[in-house]
This record gives C-alpha cells, sequence and structure tokens, in this order.
C-alpha cells in the first residue's frame, strides 16, 4: 500500500516542473523567499513529503496557508493544489469517496482559471485511477476514454499507460479481444517509453491473457515468457507467480507436461514465500488439473483439497464451485462414488456463485448510467473515436418487440388515467348534489383534491421514471445497438420483460392506493392466514436469488383484515428492504409473525445501511407523498394502513439495518 501511495503521490505533484525536494532544502526555502506564487508551490511540495510521512495535521496546516496566499494573490493553480492535496489526504487515508469529491472540484478550479492542459490532463488521470480502485469499472472507462480523447486532441504526451488499459479491460470484459488488443499494445508502448520493467511486464501479461483467449497459444506463451523477465528485471515476485501460472497452464494446453510442471512448482514456491493465498488458491488448482491429465490421482486430490479449502477460507464462490466440480469428477473416476456424490452436491450449491452475480449488476449499472443525453454522447463518441465497429447485432425484431411492449404499457397507463378521470368526474357530480351544506361540499371538494394531488405526484414519482428508462432502452436499441452484444441483449429483454411485470404489480397497488381515496370504497375484512400472505410475498420475489428472505410464523397466526390491502402493504416494505440491501454483503431479510395480549405484530427486519428518521417521514406525515426511491414509496403503506387500522412503527440504525413492525388489532 506504501508503495502504490507514493506512486499515486507522485502522479498529482509531478506537474509544471515541480519535482518535490528534500524536507530541509524546502523549509530553508520558505524560511528565505517571499511570499509569492513560487512559495505556494514550495508549500505543496512540503505538504507531499509529509503526507509521506502521515503527518495529517501539520499537512492541513500548510493547506490553509496554500489557500490565504492564493486568495491574496488570486492564484488558481494554488486553489487547485490546495484542494488536490486534500484528496490526497483522504486517498492515503483510504477514504477514496471523500478523495472524489475534491479531485471533482479540482476540475472545476481549472475551468474558472483556464489553467494549463497538463493539468486538466493529470486530473482527469487521477479521477480515473480512484474509479478504477472504487471498483467502478464503467466510470474508470469512461474517464479513461475522455482522458486519450483530451490527449490526442491537444497533441499531449500521456502521462501514463492506465487510461488505455482500462479501454482494453472494458473491451476484454464484453470479448471483443481483438479491440482490446490495440489499447493493450499502446499501453505497452508507453511503459516501454517511460521504461518501467513492471509496467512493462504487466504489459505483456495483458497482451499474453488475450491471446490466450484467442487460442493463440504460442503467441501467448511468448508474451508470458517476455513478461517474465521484465518482472525478474523489477523483481516483481507476485507478477512472477502470475506469469508463471499462466505459463504453465498453456504448456498443459498443448501436452507438454514436463514444461508445465517446471513453471507450475516454480510459481508454488514464489506464492509461499509471499504467503499470498490468492495465488496459491489458482497455482494448486492448475496444479490439480495438470497431475489428472496425467492420472497422477492422488498427486490431483492433495491439490484441489488445498485449493478448495482456501477458496472456502476466502468465501470464493466461484472457486469452490470449480474445485469441488474437480473433486467430484476425480473420486467418480476412482470409483468412489459416495464422495463424487458428495462433491457434486457441494459444487451445485456454489454454482450461483458472487461472480454472476456481479456480472449481472455490472450489466444493469451500465444502463442506469447511459440513461442522460451527455452520456448517450460519450456512448456515440465512444463508438466512433475508437472504432467500436464491429459490435453488430440483428436488431428489427428486437426493437418491434420493445416497440410494441412500450405502447402496450402506455396504453395501461391512458387507461388508468381514464379510469381515475371517471371517477373525478363521479365525485364532483356527488359535490354539486351537496350544495345544501355548504360546509360539507367544500370538506369533500378540499378531500377530492388533495387525493388527486397524491395520485399524480405518484404517477410521477414511480410509473414516469420506469417508462422513461424503457424508452430510453428503445433508443438506445435503435440508435447505439453495437454497445450490447447478444448476451448482453438476451439478459436485458429478461431484464426488461420482468420490469414490465413489477411496473404492472406497480399500477395495480396504485390503483387500490386511488380506489382508498375514494368516498366510498371500503376495505373488506375477512379471516386471513398469515401463511397464505408470506406465501404471496415468496412467489413475488422468488426472482431475487441474491437476497435471503426468510418467514418465521410458529403459531400459524389467523387475523381478521383486508387482505390485498395488507397484501400490498407486505410487497412494498419487502420491495424496499431488497433495494436497501444493494451491494450489501450476505443481504438478508427475515419477516415474522406473532400475538402478544390478542394483538396481532408482523415485522419486516434487513441488514442494509439503516436511514434516518428525515427518509421514513412520508410513512407518519399525510402531507408527504414523495417515496424513498423504492416500490411505490412509503405514502402508499401509509394510506392503506390507515385504512385497516394497522400501527406501523420503523427502527433504523444507520450501519446496522432497518426493522418495520405492525400492529393488528
Amino acid at each position: 500500500m506504501k508503495i502504490r501511495l507514493l506512486f499515486f503521490l507522485l502522479s498529482f505533484n509531478l506537474l509544471m516542473g515541480q519535482i518535490p525536494q528534500s524536507i530541509d532544502s524546502l523549509k530553508t526555502f520558505l524560511n528565505t523567499k517571499p511570499k509569492d506564487s513560487t512559495y505556494v508551490l514550495a508549500l505543496n511540495d512540503y505538504a507531499f513529503l509529509l503526507i509521506q510521512e502521515g503527518n495529517y495535521e501539520k499537512v492541513n496546516e500548510l493547506i490553509r496557508q496554500m489557500e490565504v496566499l492564493s486568495s491574496k494573490l488570486n492564484y488558481g493553480t494554488g486553489f487547485y493544489k490546495s484542494t488536490n492535496m486534500k484528496g490526497v489526504i483522504e486517498y492515503s487515508k483510504q477514504n477514496p469517496e471523500k478523495a472524489m469529491e475534491y479531485f471533482k472540484k479540482c476540475n472545476e478550479i481549472i475551468k474558472k482559471y483556464k489553467l494549463p492542459k497538463k493539468i486538466y490532463q493529470n486530473s482527469l488521470n487521477n479521477i480515473g485511477l480512484i474509479y478504477d480502485q472504487m471498483g467502478d469499472r464503467e466510470n474508470a472507462t469512461k474517464y479513461a476514454i475522455e482522458l486519450i480523447s483530451f490527449q490526442e486532441k491537444n497533441n499531449l504526451n500521456p502521462l501514463k499507460s492506465a487510461p488505455y488499459a482500462q479501454v482494453g479491460d472494458n473491451l476484454k470484459f464484453y470479448k471483443k479481444y481483438k479491440e482490446s488488443l490495440r489499447y493493450y499494445q499502446k499501453a505497452l508502448d508507453i511503459e516501454t517509453d517511460l521504461k518501467d520493467n513492471s509496467g512493462i511486464a504487466i504489459g505483456y501479461n495483458r497482451i499474453g491473457n488475450v491471446k490466450e483467449y484467442l487460442n493463440k497459444n504460442r503467441e501467448a506463451i511468448n508474451y508470458f515468457k517476455k513478461g517474465l523477465l521484465y518482472a525478474e528485471k523489477a523483481n516483481y515476485k507476485l507478477l512472477e507467480s502470475d506469469l508463471l501460472i499462466n505459463l504453465g497452464r498453456l504448456y498443459q494446453k498443448e501436452n507438454d507436461y514436463s514444461s508445465a510442471e517446471k513453471y507450475l512448482k516454480k510459481a508454488e514456491i514464489y506464492s509461499r514465500d509471499l504467503e499470498a493465498n490468492q495465488t496459491i488458491k489458482i497455482v494448486c488448482s492448475n496444479l490439480g488439473d495438470l497431475y489428472f491429465a496425467q492420472k497422477k490421482y492422488e498427486l490431483a486430490e492433495k491439490h484441489y483439497q488445498e485449493a478448495l479449502a482456501i477458496a472456502k477460507e476466502l468465501e470464493d464462490a466461484e472457486f469452490s464451485y470449480s474445485a469441488n466440480q474437480s473433486l467430484a469428477d476425480l473420486y467418480e473416476l476412482k470409483g468412489d462414488y459416495k464422495r463424487a456424490f458428495a462433491y457434486k452436491v457441494d459444487a451445485e450449491s456454489a454454482k450461483d456463485s458472487i461472480f454472476k452475480i456481479k456480472t449481472l449488476e455490472n450489466t444493469e449499472d451500465l444502463l442506469r448510467k447511459y440513461q442522460t443525453e451527455k452520456k448517450e454522447q460519450e456512448i456515440k463518441a465512444l463508438s466512433t473515436q475508437n472504432k467500436f465497429k464491429n459490435l453488430q447485432l440483428d436488431t428489427a425484431n428486437k426493437q418491434k418487440y420493445y416497440f410494441i411492449a412500450g405502447l402496450f404499457l402506455l396504453a395501461i397507463i391512458g387507461s388508468l388515467l381514464f379510469y381515475q378521470s371517471r371517477n373525478r368526474r363521479i365525485t364532483n357530480e356527488k359535490l354539486q348534489l351537496l350544495n345544501e351544506n355548504l360546509d360539507l361540499k367544500n370538506t369533500e371538494l378540499d378531500e377530492a383534491n388533495k387525493a388527486k394531488t397524491r395520485f399524480f405526484s405518484i404517477l410521477n414519482h414511480d410509473l414516469r421514471g420506469p417508462v422513461a428508462n424503457l424508452v430510453f432502452f428503445l433508443q438506445l436499441q435503435k440508435e447505439s445497438p453495437e454497445l450490447l452484444d447478444e448476451e448482453s441483449t438476451k439478459r436485458m429483454q429478461d431484464k426488461t420483460m420482468a420490469g414490465a411485470e413489477n411496473l404492472l404489480n406497480s399500477m395495480e397497488d396504485i390503483l387500490q392506493w386511488s380506489k382508498s381515496q375514494m368516498e366510498n370504497f371500503k376495505p373488506q375484512p375477512k379471516k386471513v392466514a398469515i401463511y397464505s400472505l408470506f406465501e404471496d410475498t415468496k412467489s413475488h420475489f422468488s426472482s431475487e436469488e441474491k437476497v435471503q428472505i426468510s418467514f418465521e410464523n410458529k403459531d400459524a397466526i389467523q387475523i381478521n383484515t383486508d387482505e390485498n390491502y395488507l397484501k400490498t402493504i407486505i410487497r412494498n416494505l419487502t420491495g424496499n428492504a431488497i433495494k436497501a440491501l444493494n451491494e450489501i454483503e450476505n443481504p438478508t431479510i427475515i419477516w415474522k409473525a406473532w400475538q402478544e395480549n390478542e394483538i396481532s405484530y408482523l415485522s419486516i427486519s434487513d441488514n442494509g445501511k439503516g436511514a434516518s428518521d428525515e427518509q421514513f417521514k412520508a410513512l407518519y406525515d399525510d402531507k408527504e407523498v414523495v417515496g424513498i426511491k423504492s416500490g411505490l414509496g412509503l405514502h402508499l403503506i401509509r394510506d392503506l394502513a390507515k385504512a385497516i387500522d394497522c400501527e406501523i412503527s420503523v427502527d433504523s440504525r444507520i450501519g446496522q439495518g432497518t426493522t418495520f413492525v405492525l400492529k393488528l388489532t
């Protein structure tokens, strides 16, 4: 971490010839020179050196001096440097989100004071690096493309190879291997010019991996060997291990078992010396495959077992699946069918791996982030500037399907609006007949107007967004079909259909709520088994495989209430909880039912991030109609609960989760 931090900090300070000096020489300079713009730059260099020592208190004092002096001089570069240094501090404290705020402010300062292009070039590079560290692949790629375009437009030499490597990684993610090679080669050329042995080794490793994906094993072996030479020059043992593993795997593919074992055993020694469990896990798996192919089953079993143990320790579901499957195949060949069956069962239970879930989330994230006009333009620029011309889809039938689906949804919404308009007309006619009691008429008119306002607020908030998403995706399919390969398109079709079904359910809930506002619409209570409500909820959210939902109803409770009202409340609370569990490890939802003193209670608990009291305001305030970004919002739950005399309380704690309790009298 210390080496990475030093490398990162250098990218902020090697600007405009300001190379950090020694602390003693900087102190002498600061004590003897006038307080001008050069003095501000010296303060910045001094702060840079102090950050390496972890002296943040002193650095903050220097930043204040830089800000005061820059203000007096109206020195834009000084404002940039001081803000930039705040971001460096947050990054060094491993707070990348906070660091990102400061780095984006740096861009605003650059534009305001029209600072040199090299500073903006460096700023784009830094933001892209932070997004990459945060695991936000799409934003990291976006800034990499913007940086490459900016450099080419302004004839600037690249500062680093990172943006080209990032675009190459993104292309490889979408299996556009030939296109990714162009960017990886450019990254390698930059590292070669910089004479960075580590960077050159990484570059050869990247290209070798792509060559392997293209089944050009001999070419891949040559690249891995070149990478290994540079990794040895840099004494980069961990990268040496990776390259040795790659060579061993490819020689096994070529049936050169002797060479394969030589490289893999050397990789095993390096990884064990480094105590790098991730690498040990991979090399053991590869050795297991090698010995399995040579029918050395005892050695294969030994290495598979170690790989499986490490995978379980690291909670690596994907690797657990692979190791269990290999052991099942091995024991089947040995005739030990009992053990083979046991490992096969374990393999199947691990099949829904973390890797697959993350891949799905990244695909969904791609569409969400391309929803604005600016990002659509960026996508087109990406397609034009970087020659993403080899992505072709037969979209005619798919576009027809989505347009029909869109028209169908719009027809349903139009029918819903007509239904509400008719009900409003009937309500107004009733109000006109109540002219004998002016006070009563005014009260009903006021309530009807409130119901209308709430209804259109819900329509705007909860239906306009999903329909807009659908229209955007149709536009994306029509104008930029090359952005999605066949597999991604198939996945998005399934997601769109699921979204359409959920939208229909949401409209049913809106209709239920709007009816609850009408004068003559009353709940119809009857005996309802909690078991049936839980079964409905379980069926409704059966597609949510990544969230563990459990139901506890030990006493088989029955209550007297309106089944549709309560069912809608439970579904929306469950939907809210699922949304709150996004990016949570081991997401869990627990529904419980119990009775105390002849009063029935239902509760839903999640282990999400929690929320403030202000975010649940709509649950208690009749004037609040905006939801909390999930389902139809707490206003629907509030009004339906009120109609069936259900009291709702909430206990939410930041970082621990949220619990809603429903009291049914």
